[in-house]
């Protein structure tokens, strides 16, 4: 009986992440109406390209986990 509780749950659970893909993957939703896409569109801050983020990186080459330390 425990196993099949479970299991009910885990059934249940990807019925609703098929039914929320179903009704997000629609075309012509509400939310793509109203919020064109950002991808490779105009950039309104002007061309510039962004800054790197945090400091540059000091290991440039590491050693594997499965390498000896001798050698």
């Amino acid at each position: 009986d425990n196993l099949l509780f479970k299991a009910q749950a885990y059934i249940q659970y990807e019925e609703v992440q098929a039914a929320d893909d179903i009704r997000h993957a629609r075309p012509g939703s509400s939310q793509s109406a109203r919020e064109p896409s950002h991808k490779g569109g105009d950039r309104r801050r002007g061309d510039k390209q962004r800054e790197p983020r945090g400091p540059p990186t000091t290991f440039t080459n590491y050693t594997p986990l499965n390498k000896s330390r001798e050698a």
